[in-house]
């Protein structure tokens, strides 16, 4: 991206895990610590005037979906949540319609757990290669994947032709620096990395295997 600032979409669904939707908040927005920064704005959507996540923070969206262009946003963010606490809304036609204009337009789709779990339902992961939560108690999330066409990959973040997915929200913070990276540029990054005082290499685990286990 060359613009000096970039416009977000973070779609919340009641249930939203909390730690991977102020993730990408977070990480955005220490790009107005200094002047110097290119500029990301992160807004807030959803299909209620309040939004519950699953561990009790309520969210306000900056704008109802009704009134939403696809047009302005370079990328759209879906967290996961917990389907017992009304997650299963985001599989809806009106957001996977969303996620494709957004997506058609050149755009970027960041997820993180089971937020790529409506990207698959949508038809964007055919034969690409993405990951998503392993221990759903009642719900075959990697199933799922394989059954919309994606290639499951074993690792914590994986990105495939502008859409990058992850394993669980231990991952949330690297999944917003890539979207940095990708969606402004690396210089960006490293400078938020720098005034965050991030340390990615202390982050550094070997995956588990999971892909044949039960979920």
């Amino acid at each position: 991206m060359t613009d000096e600032s970039v416009n977000i979409l973070l779609f919340l669904a009641n249930g939203f895990e909390d730690l991977e939707a102020i993730a990408i908040r977070d990480v955005f927005g220490w790009t107005q610590y200094r002047k110097k920064l290119k500029k990301a704005l992160v807004s807030t959507t959803g299909f209620h005037p309040v939004i519950k996540s699953r561990f009790g923070l309520k969210v306000e969206p900056d704008l109802t979906f009704s009134e939403l262009n696809a047009e302005e946003y370079q990328a759209l963010v879906l967290p996961g949540g917990f389907y017992s606490y009304g997650f299963d809304e985001a599989f809806d036609e009106k957001l996977y319609k969303l996620a494709r204009q957004i997506y058609n337009n050149g755009g970027y789709i960041a997820t993180m757990c089971v937020g790529i779990l409506p990207i698959a339902d949508a038809g964007l992961l055919k034969g690409k290669q993405a990951t998503t939560y392993p221990y759903s108690r009642n719900h075959d999330n990697i199933g799922r994947l394989q059954k919309n066409g994606a290639i499951v990959v074993n690792g914590p973040v994986v990105m495939d032709d502008r859409i990058i997915s992850c394993s669980g929200p231990g991952s949330a913070v690297d999944v917003a620096f890539l979207l940095m990276d990708h969606l402004m540029d690396p210089k960006t990054t490293q400078e938020v990395r720098k005034f965050m005082i991030y340390r990615s290499d202390l982050h550094s685990v070997k995956a588990p295997n999971y892909l044949n286990r039960t979920v």
